[in-house]
This record gives C-alpha cells, structure tokens and sequence, in this order.
C-alpha cells in the first residue's frame, strides 16, 4: 500500500469527511499490517477501482456492489467461492440488517490470518429538527426500525465509553436534546442491530480505532481491523 497522505490522494471532489476517514483507515492498515501486497483483495460496496482502492497493491481485486448486481449486504449467504487476503467493507455496514451473519459471510471468504477493514458510522442527521439517529428521508426523521430506513447497525464494545473521541462526540450531541441519556443507552434505543466486539473477538484479532469529526453536525465512525485467527 503506497504511504500517502490524504489530502494528496483524495481531491476536492471527495464528501467533506472522506479524506479524513480515509486518512484514518490508511494510518491503521500502516501501523498493524507489516506486509501491504496481498494477492487477492475484495473490495464490497465499491463498483470500481478508484484513487482510494488503487492504494492497495495486489495480484487481483473484485469489486462487489448492489449496483453491480453480484452482492446485497442483506442477502444471505453471499454465496461468493474465492478467498480474500484482505477484505475492504467502509462506508456501508451500518446498511445491514444483520451484522453478526454479515461478519460470518466475511470470515468464511477470508483466509486464515487475512484482514477485514470495515466501519460503522453514526452522524450527519443534525441539522434536521427533532434529532434521531435514523437516517432523514424527503426532510423527516427515521428511526431504524422503519422497513424503508437504511440505519440498521452499528458495532459495541463497553470500552468505547472510556475512548476521548467517543467522550467528545457525546459532549458535541447534548446540544439536540441528549443531555440525560447515556451514550450506550441512546445506541441501544435507536439502532435496530448491535454487533459486540467481544462476539468478534472469538474469530479474530481486533484493532479498533474511533474518530470524531465536526462541532456543528457531529459525526463518529467505529473503524475496525480484524485479522481472522
């Protein structure tokens, strides 16, 4: 993987928290994984190559997408036969209804003591009036547990709670009403599906990284490297 900074690599054109994301994931892939040319790569929720996949060397790279037709996050099993080195899954897990089977599907495509880099996010709901987690569809709130709503997951581990960036983005959302409700209790309440960590943990080794970003419309994403046992 070239070493690159992401306001080199990612352009204007990018969404306002790309190249802050990116950056991200490229400094945990940098600082875990020693050897960065894998030979098979699968790339989910990404229809083609571009300037944040061509960063990852490898003999072969497939791209799955709902857009291409060969993969729904919520239709199992994938029924997908190759093997992957490395499995990129950024920006769409919190898309899936169930996580846990979405993680089986991943292990069993992934070699013995492959990567899976993947993300949960919450945020970006704020400017609305009557703030919930839920995405905002046509200017009104959903919840998650609406049929046609597209926040479905997010990823716990009771650690998060001692984490400065998860303590800032709670700090940052009191503004939208939360002051007398714990952080757990308001994921708990508003997303439909929780993925724990310490359900992982039994398949993989994990690094977990948590980043904050924006005062004004806060936003969080759980970032996840896990290295199949």
């Amino acid at each position: 993987m070239k070493s690159m900074t992401a306001y080199m690599v990612f352009g204007d054109k990018m969404g306002k928290s790309d190249p802050y994301v990116f950056n991200k994931y490229i400094n945990i892939i940098n600082t875990t994984i020693t050897n960065k040319k894998w030979k098979n790569i699968g790339f989910f929720g990404f229809s083609s190559n571009n300037k944040f996949t061509e960063l990852f060397e490898s003999e072969s790279k497939d791209f799955y997408d709902l857009s291409l037709n060969n993969w729904d996050i919520n239709s199992f099993p994938y029924n997908i036969k190759k093997k992957y080195d490395l499995i990129v899954c950024t920006r769409v897990a919190y898309f899936c209804k169930q996580p846990d089977i979405m993680m089986g599907e991943f292990k069993n495509i992934l070699n013995k003591g492959g990567h899976i880099l993947i993300d949960w996010g919450l945020g970006d709901h704020w400017r609305f009036k009557n703030y919930k987690v839920g995405w905002v569809k046509n200017n009104e709130h959903e919840y998650a547990y609406n049929e046609n709503n597209f926040l479905w997951s997010t990823v716990w581990h009771d650690e998060f709670l001692n984490n400065e960036q998860f303590k800032k983005y709670f700090e940052l959302i009191k503004k939208f009403g939360y002051n007398n409700i714990k952080p757990k209790e308001i994921i708990q309440k508003e997303v439909t599906s929780i993925l724990s960590l310490n359900d992982l943990m039994e398949d993989f080794e994990i690094k977990c990284d948590i980043m904050t970003l924006w005062e004004d419309l806060p936003q969080i994403y759980f970032i996840i490297l896990a290295r199949k046992k």
